[in-house]
């Protein structure tokens, strides 16, 4: 299993700075230090290990998360965005990249790089809808604006800058519906 999660991570990696299209499976197994037939004993085939690399990267995002239950949910959202920037990079949304590359070609990988928004969006209305105590659909997608905005401010201004830019938007908008 090392094996596979190294060709995984090296994919991911590969991918996220160079785009999918733009790598050779030659280039995959030398970052991964595996060969051509191992690579393809885990991943039959490129899609294969697209999709894994998409599922492995979301899960891993999801992880960084809190409970949407939890009154900090929407605040730490913000902070958990800023430490994964400063940890993997700031070169823009992989899913957004992946849709791009696949949106007219494979239908299913272009559907699981639109599935992370959506999960997005449903963890932003269930995190807002527990702060508030009620449903508040039009907050949430503002907020959860806010989050996409992120991704493209931080190339402009920084991770850590567009990051409590975000959260402090967010949370000023929280209070002002707390209020009315």
């Amino acid at each position: 299993m090392k094996k596979k999660l190294d060709i995984i991570n090296a994919a991911e990696r590969l991918f996220y700075l160079n785009g999918f299209h733009a790598i050779s499976t030659d280039r995959i197994c030398s970052e991964a230090n595996v060969s051509t037939r191992t690579l393809y004993r885990y991943f039959p085939s490129r899609e294969a290990l697209t999709a894994a690399v998409l599922e492995a990267r979301q899960d891993r995002f999801f992880a960084a998360l809190q409970s949407p239950d939890h009154p900090q949910a929407v605040s730490h959202t913000f902070d958990a965005m800023a430490d994964w920037m400063q940890q993997y990079g700031n070169n823009g949304c992989l899913f957004l990249k992946a849709w791009g590359e696949y949106a007219g070609e494979d239908a299913a990988l272009a559907e699981q790089a639109l599935a992370y928004r959506h999960k997005m969006r449903d963890y932003i209305a269930r995190a807002i809808q527990q702060a508030l105590g009620k449903q508040h659909v039009a907050l949430a997608d503002a907020v959860w604006l806010l989050f996409e905005g992120v991704l493209t401010s931080a190339l402009i201004i920084g991770a850590a800058q567009a990051c409590e830019a975000g959260k402090n938007a967010a949370l000023q908008l929280i209070a002002f519906s707390e209020q009315t």
